[in-house]
């Protein structure tokens, strides 16, 4: 018998038309997943769904585990509610639960109880499909590209920051395209949510480096939804040269003696080696979509601006419509689409 009970779901019936089929084993270059488990479900009528067991494990052996149980059951309950909302507005580029609940299972006394989400099964992300750059489609680029920037308009039009946009986060879903998973480490602007005190709420490993300062002059949900922007111009960075925006501009910095405190001193390195990262990406973008590359660019640099105050299009800076409004950067990507499916390169 398993020691625990998240680890305990295989051949359990849910009592709700899903039966927990069998264990996902995850990879060793998972990210994520600390506090849960995953399975695969089926329902009677023999349709495959992805369980998401929630794991008190690790809680458990916490030097303080009432606290720890209490963390994680708030992060599972925020995630939940936050879910729920998406798919009562039909966010149809956010990846919503099909069914949720708990159960109880035999023989762990009073830590026996599981909470869960149920989910499409997804055939991996945007990770599996890019497997080998060499063969890199641009359609698919540009399509997985758009259907992401639909979904983080969705979630701002909600009042929500997603804040862990990650190619490990965008799963493709076969013909229904990709869509934006893990709202674990969201904010919503409507409540009070675990990680509105936290600077750097997702990944630090794609985080842009604006976060690690406190005097960028852009602070509180604004600041959030800037973060949402410079992780959609990390997917462009991505998708064509397979590494992340902040990743490539720490490699630029090497050497460069940033001092840490003043956002205003550093910026101007910043900016030099954003320059650098722009000139890299765009060998590789110019291989791929040749004369469309002029367009792809101007999006990355608007999007992933070191300076968040500038971050976004200028066009609406000062005028009603903000300027971190992403319609601008979905109707640009469409149009790109559009080119690319007539070979017009």
């Amino acid at each position: 018998m398993n020691s625990n009970p998240a680890d305990s779901l295989e051949g359990v019936n849910l009592g709700n038309g899903w039966t927990v089929k069998e264990k996902i084993v995850r990879k060793p270059t998972s990210t994520g997943g600390c506090f849960s488990v995953g399975y695969k479900v089926v329902d009677s009528a023999g349709k495959e769904a992805f369980l998401k067991a929630l794991d008190f494990s690790k809680a458990l052996h916490d030097p303080d585990p009432v606290q720890a149980l209490k963390t994680v059951t708030t992060l599972f309950t925020f995630e939940r509610d936050l879910l729920a909302k998406c798919r009562d507005r039909k966010l149809n580029r956010i990846l919503t639960p099909l069914a949720d609940g708990n159960i109880n299972i035999p023989g762990f006394g009073d830590w026996g109880l599981v909470y869960y989400l149920i989910f499409e099964m997804a055939k991996g992300d945007i990770r599996n499909v890019q497997g080998d750059y060499r063969q890199i489609d641009l359609l698919w680029c540009l399509s997985s590209l758009h259907h992401v920037a639909v979904g983080l308009n969705q979630l701002h039009k909600s009042s929500v920051a997603h804040q862990d946009i990650k190619p490990s986060n965008i799963l493709d879903m076969g013909s229904d395209g990709n869509k934006i998973s893990d709202l674990g480490r969201s904010s919503d602007q409507s409540q009070q949510c675990p990680w509105d005190n936290v600077s750097i709420a997702g990944d630090q490993g794609y985080a842009p480096v604006d976060l690690y300062y406190k005097d960028t002059g852009v602070e509180g949900f604004e600041k959030r939804i800037l973060t949402d922007l410079y992780l959609l111009g990390s997917l462009f960075f991505f998708h064509f040269s397979g590494i992340s925006a902040v990743h490539a501009l720490r490699m630029k910095l090497q050497g460069v003696p940033l001092a840490g405190k003043s956002f205003k001193e550093d910026l101007p390195y910043l900016q030099h080696a954003f320059a650098e990262t722009l000139t890299d990406l765009e060998n590789e973008v110019k291989n791929l979509a040749g004369k469309l590359s002029e367009s792809i660019m101007l999006m990355v640099y608007q999007l992933c601006q070191p300076n968040p105050a500038i971050r976004g299009d200028p066009k609406w800076r000062g005028s009603v419509v903000s300027p971190y409004d992403l319609q601008r950067y979905i109707s640009g990507l469409s149009l790109l689409i559009g080119k690319a499916k007539v070979g017009l390169k």
